[in-house]
């Protein structure tokens, strides 16, 4: 008995030896993984544009005007205008942001490019077949959105049922319909029948004020936030400087003294630094007044030199003019919401 067991023991053994391992299910693949492999700008209608043209000075655009989405894969679409001067013409960025309903994806970018053209060069963009946003085309556009609005509450008003009136209808009609039907049953069954029409005639109304009470269905709102702007004026900067008025420059002034000098009576010349006497006998031999006389002259004794320094007069420079600037101030919806 002994060596069977052993025996049986050792085929058990070497039969769960030979048996082969079980496969391992293969892992399901992560369904965040699969998340984050949709596309998100795929799901976007309105983003196609790499590029956009605006007028100089066009305010008030709604960027997120035809932009539509599927809302069971992207929550909102946000937009960021911040980095645009709508008063000054060059190339600038916009960013888009497409945020999912999965909070485990991370949002994605679009960058838009918008050029800030002037009015001539808006109206050749036009010519050439291209779509340049102006004040005009914004005017439109808030004018149809105004128009859809009206339109759409007034298919709301036209929608909703009036509860008085036919609250007081459809209790009349149902409730004469009851009491016919009591009547006749009062006709062929015993006197218990009448409580059962009174019954019957309760739910009937109540059911007919559930169904006037009934609100109409409306669409759900999606906000579209537009971009505010305040407008910051910058005053005038500027700066005192000296400039010259006149250069520097030198005077020569001459220096005077009075002096008593000798003076010939006949030719009235000045004998003083010469010799009288030769000069009086050459007068003589001639024949000639051979005398002098004394006189006091102012007689220049020298030259006084005086230095002007320059002249400066002050003057107020502009460095920068007055301008005002549009700046960001949050963003509005046509709903009255702000943020």
């Amino acid at each position: 008995m002994k060596n069977i067991k052993i025996c049986l023991l050792i085929g058990a053994l070497l039969c769960g030896c030979a048996a082969p391992t079980p496969e391992k299910p293969e892992k399901s693949e992560d369904k965040t993984t699969q998340k984050q492999e949709i596309n998100l700008e795929k799901n976007v209608k309105g983003l196609e544009l790499d590029k956009l043209y605006m007028e100089v000075k066009t305010k008030g655009n709604d960027f997120l005007k035809g932009i539509t989405y599927d809302k069971k894969v992207v929550k909102e679409v946000l937009v960021d205008t911040s980095n645009v001067n709508y008063e000054k013409e060059g190339t600038y960025e916009i960013v888009y942001t497409i945020v999912p309903v999965d909070s485990k994806m991370d949002s994605v970018e679009k960058k838009v490019q918008i050029e800030v053209v002037s009015p001539e060069k808006a109206e050749e963009l036009k010519k050439e077949g291209h779509d340049v946003i102006t004040n005009e085309t914004v005017n439109e556009d808030k004018k149809q959105e105004e128009s859809e609005k009206k339109e759409e509450e007034s298919k709301g008003e036209e929608q909703k049922p009036s509860t008085g009136n036919s609250n007081s209808e459809t209790t009349g009609s149902v409730s004469s319909g009851n009491n016919s039907t009591v009547s006749g049953n009062n006709a062929g069954n015993n006197g218990s029948s009448t409580n059962t029409g009174s019954n019957t005639s309760k739910p009937s109304t109540g059911g007919n004020s559930n169904q006037g009470s009934q609100k109409p269905n409306t669409p759900s709102h999606t906000h579209n936030w537009v971009q505010q702007y305040k407008t910051v004026h910058h005053p005038e900067k500027g700066h005192n400087e000296q400039y010259v008025v006149k250069e520097a420059w030198t005077e020569s002034v001459p220096i005077y003294q009075t002096i008593m000098r000798d003076i010939c009576n006949t030719c009235n010349a000045d004998i003083t630094d010469i010799d009288i006497d030769a000069h009086l006998y050459n007068h003589m031999i001639n024949g000639e007044n051979g005398s002098f006389r004394q006189e006091l002259k102012q007689i220049q004794t020298g030259t006084n030199t005086i230095n002007h320094p320059a002249e400066y007069g002050t003057r107020y420079v502009v460095d920068q003019a007055a301008y005002d600037e549009q700046v960001p101030a949050g963003f509005k919806c046509s709903c009255g919401a702000t943020k």
